[in-house]
């Protein structure tokens, strides 16, 4: 978020004493449906949970402060010797951090040609990474972000969960690291899955996560086990009133949460997400911020002028002035309809929100938007098809968005241009649109669309994390088990323009500090989220990041 071998790697492990190696045994079956894991005194000085609490290897409570390593998993890097060396472990120590959330990729420890034949140099590889940790007071957490049946987070790796072959060998993979561990103290637990994307319900990852802590428990009954909340079922991203949450029945867990909110600005022009806009800043009182899944539609200014029918020039447009006048509608934003468009195609651009009188006059300008970017305008249809684009021909300049080929009703919103009405006040949205071809059922048309919220409604600021955080910590409360966000951060284009990157990540530690909660940053080393910028080569202090880094130590190195 996201290094050399040599004979030290042997060394290493009989420092620590670890087994000689798994051997080149197939992963063991596990049971399909097996009995509830039952609490066992632990054998050896680990970190391990006592009620909400972690506590460390002397018993005391532990808190976890750290950073992610994310080992290049996402190129596919089986040993990943150019992300980070020892060294890094120290920067992190003078950082006042004591943990890596270190991500995995199975392939480190196995191929797909010769499933659980466990590959020596893999395991070598995390040898020589706790042998640095340890001499360094930093704990480990390790964490299998790239299981067989693929990376979840984008809502991919459908094989994890469809191919009960690649569950088998999660399992056995973890069944392997907890007996070779299962006495290692620099590991402060197993992070099971990353970001888990289920097909049909969150009773999928629950039931995968309770084999594997059964199997896990069969060799080690010591190390915490750290389990994640569900990202999405089925491609549905929202969450439910346990916000994707579930208790498992081992009492020895830790419950892991991620934290990229607001999304528009943690991920502005992040390539891999186009729906994420740009160029956003933080704090922003201009900006309306609420979970898209706690608000819903009510209202809007239908009776905004619509599109010509045929071909038509670029002519602007004036929205139908709309009074607030229900107490329930608490967030404001613009809505670009091209419903029936068929063939035909609708163009918008230079969009102008203004506050009005009830004679329509101008009392204050809101917003002026000149759509030459197609990134966080989000695409709803009602069925059927259509899409939208970005056009090289706008209404004073090279650009402008495009919809066509809906075949019912569809629009384009933009959670980032979201406002707070004020009730009583007036506001009219208006702007440019030409067509081509339209058809004379379609509806073109640019309109202000209102919706009610089902939880108060905040800036853009530390009030809304803090909301949002509290949604989480809330439930860790309830349920009396301790919470770990093992996952938080901001993209490097936040940091420059002084957008605000450094100011979120202060709030966030703040936040975090107030509600002692264990955390790792996203990531340590990487193109677009590092504190350490770039690859390919080892960490070079002349690539910091030094906004970041400024910010981590002024928050935590004391």
């Amino acid at each position: 978020m996201i290094l050399r071998m040599s004979s030290a790697w042997v060394l290493a492990a009989s420092v620590l004493g670890c087994a000689a190696g798994p051997g080149a045994a197939v992963a063991p079956e596990a049971p399909e449906a097996p009995e509830a894991p039952k609490a066992a005194a632990p054998t050896a000085a680990v970190a391990h949970v006592v009620g909400d609490k972690l506590v460390g290897p002397d018993g005391q409570p532990l808190l976890l402060r750290g950073m992610a390593f994310g080992n290049r998993v996402w190129q596919d890097d089986r040993l990943p010797r150019t992300h980070h060396d020892e060294r890094d472990y120290a920067r992190l120590a003078e950082l006042g951090m004591n943990a890596v959330r270190f991500y995995m990729h199975y392939q480190t420890f196995e191929s797909d040609a010769a499933p659980g034949q466990w590959l020596p140099d893999g395991f070598a590889w995390l040898d020589q990474n706790i042998a640095w940790a340890k001499a360094h007071g930093i704990y480990l957490i390790l964490n299998l972000h790239v299981p067989p049946g693929g990376f979840q987070s984008l809502g991919k790796g459908k094989a994890l969960w469809t191919d009960p072959q690649n569950q088998q060998r999660f399992i056995g993979l973890w069944r392997a690291l907890a007996e070779r561990y299962s006495k290692e103290p620099t590991i402060a637990g197993y992070d099971l899955l990353n970001e888990p994307v289920v097909e049909n319900s969150i009773d999928e990852w629950k039931g995968l996560a309770e084999r594997a802590i059964a199997a896990i428990r069969e060799v080690d009954p010591n190390h915490a086990i750290f389990v994640e909340r569900v990202n999405s079922v089925g491609g549905e991203w929202a969450e439910n009133a346990e916000r994707n949450f579930f208790r498992v029945s081992d009492p020895n867990v830790v419950y892991e949460f991620h934290f990229y909110k607001p999304f528009h600005f943690t991920h502005q022009g992040a390539p891999w997400v186009e729906f994420a806009a740009q160029n956003q800043r933080y704090p922003d009182p201009k900006v309306a911020e609420v979970e898209w899944f706690l608000s819903s539609f009510a209202v809007g200014s239908y009776g905004s002028p619509k599109l010509a029918a045929g071909n038509s020039d670029w002519t602007y447009y004036e929205g139908k002035p709309f009074t607030v006048s229900d107490p329930s509608l608490v967030i404001g934003k613009p809505a670009l309809v091209a419903s029936l468009t068929g063939a035909g195609k609708c163009h918008f651009d230079d969009l102008l929100l203004e506050r009005v009188d009830a004679a329509g006059k101008p009392l204050e300008e809101l917003y002026r938007v000149d759509l030459d970017t197609a990134r966080g305008w989000y695409f709803w249809k009602k069925s059927g098809g259509g899409k939208h684009a970005l056009e090289r021909t706008g209404h004073t300049d090279d650009s402008a968005i495009s919809v066509t080929q809906t075949s019912d009703d569809a629009n384009l919103g933009a959670d980032f241009l979201r406002f707070r009405p004020v009730q009583g006040q007036t506001y009219r949205l208006s702007g440019w649109m030409r067509g081509d071809q339209v058809p004379a059922n379609a509806s073109c048309q640019i309109r202000l669309d209102f919706s009610r919220a089902q939880v108060p409604v905040q800036n853009r600021d530390k009030a809304f994390l803090a909301q949002e955080l509290d949604a989480y910590v809330s439930w860790g409360k309830r349920q009396g088990v301790p919470l770990f966000l093992g996952e938080f951060g901001t993209i490097l284009s936040s940091f420059e323009d002084d957008r605000g990157g450094e100011r979120w990540v202060g709030d966030m530690l703040d936040l975090l500090r107030e509600r002692n909660l264990h955390f790792t940053y996203h990531d340590y080393h990487e193109l677009s989220f590092g504190l350490f910028v770039g690859e390919g080569a080892l960490p070079d202090p002349a690539k910091v990041n030094q906004k970041l880094y400024d910010v981590l130590k002024s928050k935590l190195a004391h």
